[in-house]
């Protein structure tokens, strides 16, 4: 992560995930913003008060991360940013390098994650370039760093990663769905004019074999996190992750979730 000043809308930025994104509606969804910056949290025409105002309403806890001295951050108002809905204020060294631990397990993840992707069915007009926008961003992640693209193809083993709008066994797996009301030419062209029960055998071929390559991911990733947890100490620790996951924690405990 890397901050080159400029201006940073935060009020703005919290107000448009309250009203953008999903929230859930359950009082025990644990619903948490995690904002980072190294600007002025004051700083936009929206007040930031106003945006955690409306945060606390919905239940959504508001956690500030200063990327630069803790004092500063108190000073340019970040930590009120997080008190005002019990969140938590962080300040990071946001240029310290994070030393990333090289596991026996992250080729053969980076290797299911390519099989994983065959996988999946498009359909629909949206299809094709989301298929390609998944395969692009895989090749980014890579392009970064190789922990990246581990990362990435865990997250995309999770029942969380979830395409239903392009992809047919996501889809297929969604009570709602109605795989007879797709016309022929929402279909990829290798299904195009087979019949319907031709199309779900091949749906529930590519869900098994989703699920065995989701379930081997997993399995080795748990393999992969205690390697690392036995070779990390506190001078490689990513500050971010860390200072994160404690206040998810600590959250989370609210809530009566618990944390294995």
């Amino acid at each position: 992560m890397t901050t080159n000043g400029g201006e940073e809308f935060c009020g703005e930025v919290i107000q448009t995930s309250i009203k953008q994104l999903e929230w859930g509606k359950n009082p025990d969804n644990l619903k948490m913003i995690f904002i980072a910056g190294n600007e002025p949290f004051t700083q936009g025409k929206l007040n930031y008060r106003d945006a955690i105002t409306n945060a606390k309403e919905k239940d959504i806890v508001v956690n500030t991360i200063f990327c630069g001295n803790y004092e500063q951050g108190i000073r340019t108002e970040w930590k009120k940013g997080a008190v005002l809905t019990g969140g938590e204020y962080m300040a990071i060294d946001h240029n310290r390098e994070v030393v990333h631990i090289k596991t026996p397990y992250d080729d053969i993840i980076i290797q299911l994650n390519s099989k994983l992707n065959k996988t999946y069915i498009s359909y629909g007009s949206l299809g094709a370039s989301k298929m390609e926008m998944q395969r692009t961003q895989d090749q980014n992640a890579m392009a970064m760093e190789e922990t990246v693209a581990v990362k990435r193809a865990v997250s995309k083993s999770s029942r969380l990663y979830n395409n239903k709008n392009w992809d047919l066994v996501d889809a297929y797996a969604d009570e709602e769905f109605e795989l007879g009301e797709l016309k022929d030419n929402e279909l990829p062209e290798h299904l195009q004019g087979k019949s319907e029960k031709e199309i779900e055998a091949y749906i529930k071929d590519k869900q098994t074999e989703r699920e065995k390559i989701q379930k081997e991911i997993a399995e080795l990733n748990k393999k992969r996190e205690l390697y690392i947890s036995e070779k990390q100490d506190e001078s490689n620790k990513g500050e971010l992750e860390s200072a994160m996951l404690k206040a998810i924690k600590r959250q989370a405990s609210v809530k009566n979730y618990t944390w294995e």
